[in-house]
């Protein structure tokens, strides 16, 4: 069984309530037990006092006054008309003593009723006498449940209070948290992020905020370097092959050069244009992670994607591939910066011809379920499961069979989550590939 994520706000409510709940069950369990040993003791405490009071009143009055020697049985018996309560004094023999409570059963007016009884033997003129005092059962039942009721009443108030109490105090405690979580999750760059120090006396929160903090900072120190030293690389290593790119134009408008030669300088212009494209790319790459780009042009999708299919024809026609268009969503407009989806569709359509020597490149569009989408599919080699998840990795090929340095599809993925496009990859070895596009409602 999976267990949930929660926050850790629910996670201390969950706590705080499973644990009130196990009270209540113990409680369940142990009250009715102690209800019951507490009406007990109380019934014998009052049984008790009464014998007391019994012993006092035949100590000033007399045994006689309550047992007629002259009668057969010698005997006294007293109860009250709900027979809730009886007192017994009758003479017994001189070796029998008695000093004992327990429940025991008694038949009064011919009804048999359960009593707790307090046996207790005094001796007075001579003879030993045996003085009972009775309690209904019915009776310490009756308070028993009182008890109970009045206990469980009184503990369901103090845990429902307490519950409020500590729900109540967690969500103040947690406030900062709540706070700190929310600023994070409001930051889409760090260069937006609010420094404004959360107020609270918890020590724990101050520490987490100020950690942050000194973190982003730290962060768009490091995102600022990045930017300067890519772009500061960049303008430094397209300005010396720019100019040896002129130098080879030069040398090649001299026809005198041997077809050698020639086919040399070709090659190296060709490793130029490589490396012109490898600086373009990690520039752009840099670019987008400092969000320099802006995302308020109404793009429409499909006019954008056929701008794509128009400069790419040629190397369709040059590989004898077959174009397969399927717009079954005729027009999406969706914001965002038109030069980086031109580049995004470009670089997936341009891998999958690249990766295709024979069959068909298909492009389709659809909608599902509301929700635009482009799919690119080829019949190409295909991808190994194990490297999928790698290909949108810098530098990794995801072909040990083309020449690539592994920027198109990182560059492409950088794009997307630019974008909050969410990107499929479904591929097998030597049937072909599908690259699908969900952009966002």
């Amino acid at each position: 069984m999976k267990i949930p994520q929660l926050k850790l706000k629910n996670q201390l409510a969950l706590f705080n309530a499973l644990s009130k709940a196990l009270i209540i069950t113990l409680l369940v369990i142990i009250v009715p037990w102690i209800v019951s040993e507490i009406s007990i003791r109380e019934t014998d405490d009052v049984l008790i006092q009464k014998l007391d009071q019994v012993i006092e009143l035949v100590d000033s009055l007399g045994i006689d006054n309550y047992i007629d020697m002259e009668s057969e049985f010698k005997t006294f018996g007293s109860y009250n008309i709900l027979k809730e309560e009886y007192i017994s004094i009758e003479q017994i023999e001189n070796d029998t003593l008695y000093d004992v409570i327990e429940f025991s059963q008694r038949i009064i007016e011919n009804e048999l009723v359960d009593y707790r009884v307090l046996s207790y033997s005094i001796r007075e003129n001579g003879n030993n006498y045996l003085i009972e005092i009775g309690k209904s059962i019915s009776t310490i039942y009756h308070f028993e449940q009182n008890l109970k009721r009045f206990t469980f009443l009184f503990l369901l108030i103090v845990i429902t209070l307490t519950l409020i109490l500590d729900l109540s105090f967690i969500q103040y405690l947690l406030i900062p948290l709540d706070k700190i979580i929310k600023k994070l999750k409001s930051t889409n760059h760090p260069s937006s992020f609010d420094y404004s120090a959360v107020k609270t006396s918890t020590s724990d929160f101050i520490y987490l905020d100020e950690t942050i903090h000194s973190l982003m900072r730290k962060i768009v120190e490091a995102f600022n370097d990045e930017r300067d030293y890519i772009s500061n690389v960049s303008h430094e290593l397209l300005t010396p092959v720019s100019i040896i790119q002129s130098k080879l134009d030069n040398i090649l408008n001299e026809s005198s050069l041997p077809e050698e030669d020639m086919i040399k300088i070709f090659e190296s212009k060709k490793t130029l244009r490589r490396l012109t494209n490898l600086v373009r790319t990690l520039l752009m790459m840099s670019r987008i992670e400092n969000e320099e780009y802006i995302l308020t042009e109404k793009v429409n999708l499909t006019n954008t994607l056929q701008n794509v299919l128009d400069e790419i024809e040629d190397k369709i026609v040059a590989k004898n591939l077959e174009l397969k268009l399927k717009f079954k969503a005729k027009s999406f407009v969706f914001p965002g910066n038109d030069n980086l989806l031109f580049t995004l569709f470009y670089n997936f359509i341009n891998n999958a011809i690249r990766y295709t020597d024979k069959g068909h490149i298909s492009i389709e569009t659809m909608k599902e379920n509301n929700q635009f989408l482009i799919k690119i599919s080829d019949t190409g080699i295909g991808i190994h499961k194990d490297k999928i998840p790698h290909i949108f990795s810098r530098f990794k090929n995801s072909s040990e069979t083309k020449d690539s340095y592994g920027l198109g599809l990182a560059l492409s993925k950088k794009i997307c989550d630019y974008h909050n496009i969410e990107v499929e990859v479904v591929s097998e070895l030597n049937k072909g590939s599908v690259f699908t596009l969900k952009f966002p409602n």
